[in-house]
This record gives structure tokens, C-alpha cells and sequence, in this order.
């Protein structure tokens, strides 16, 4: 029976902004960066590498995968997009991936006590494929990095890249 994998990408773009001053201002050439910037969970299949930027996980031919980001602040302060899961080697498993938003209801805080919760439409966004064909491929997370300049408005830093992978059986 096909499932949903949702797979959270988690930036360090503090540590990122540090370690990578001079980042790619091209997106279609991405800075690469060490796998120890991001943070990867998936909701179902873990292989290995939970939580960290080499995650290794699982699915099944018919599978949807959702790819989401964010940084460390939740977007708040620095913020981060993905845009590109790209195969570098071994199967081509997913067929090409979508961004999707869908609006629906969500909760969030209702005042400083937090609760009673607020019930009201929010956008959520995701980076969306199907898993096509059994085997193995090793991808590239591409992502661009916002920061804040003086006035507090998001501008580019740069954009990013490194490569975790997904082992389809069957």
C-alpha cells in the first residue's frame, strides 16, 4: 500500500553564513556544503543518519516523498527554500519533483498562554514527488539561504547543495 514519507530539512544557517562567506549568487550552481549543516528526518523508513545531513531512507514504488525546509529559526530569522532534489548517480527513483502549497486549517498560539490553541487557514508548502522505479539514487538537496540585511527584509545570501540518499525496494 503506497504511502506519504515526509522527509524535514533542518539548516544551521548560522554555522552555514560562518563556514561559507562567499556563497554562489547562481542557482544554477550551487556552493556545496558539508553534511554537517543540515539535519534530515523522515516520518517513516529510516535507513540510517536520522538527524543528521546523511540520511539514508527507504520507500516503496508508488510512494509520494514531500521534501519541507526551514532553518533552525523556523524562517524567522535567516530562512531557507528548497528548490531542487536533483539525482547525481545511481537509479533515477523519483519522478520530477513540484512544489505544491496547499492552504488548509492549522493551529497556532491563540494569545501568551498559548491555549487555547487558534484554529484558522495556513499555507503549507512542500517539494513533492512519486517514487517511480526500484534502486538506489543519490541526490542533491538544493536550497537558497535568505538572511536579513539592516532593515530586517530577507535578501539573498546564496545558494546551497550537498547529496544525502534514498534506497527504493520495490
Amino acid at each position: 500500500m503506497s504511502k506519504t514519507i515526509n522527509v524535514h530539512v533542518t539548516i544551521d544557517t548560522i554555522a552555514l553564513a560562518k563556514a561559507y562567506s562567499n556563497p554562489s549568487k547562481d542557482f544554477n550552481n550551487p556552493t556545496g556544503i558539508g553534511h554537517n549543516f543540515s539535519y534530515m528526518i523522515a516520518t517513516s523508513n529510516t535507513i540510517s543518519g536520522s538527524g543528521t545531513g546523511d540520511l539514508n531512507f527507504s520507500a516503496q514504488v508508488g510512494d509520494t516523498v514531500r521534501f519541507f525546509g526551514n532553518s533552525a529559526s523556523n524562517n524567522f530569522e535567516d530562512a531557507i527554500l528548497l528548490y531542487g532534489i536533483d539525482r547525481f548517480g545511481g537509479v533515477e527513483v523519483f519522478s520530477p519533483f513540484m512544489s505544491l502549497t496547499f492552504t488548509k486549517n492549522g493551529v497556532s498560539p491563540s494569545n501568551q498562554n498559548v491555549l487555547p490553541a487558534h484554529i484558522g487557514s495556513q499555507q503549507f508548502w512542500f517539494y513533492q514527488s512519486s517514487v517511480i522505479i526500484a534502486g538506489t539514487e543519490n541526490y542533491k538537496v538544493v536550497f537558497a539561504f535568505y538572511k536579513r540585511d539592516e532593515n530586517g527584509n530577507p535578501i539573498l545570501f546564496g545558494y546551497f547543495q550537498w547529496d544525502p540518499t534514498i534506497t527504493v525496494t520495490g
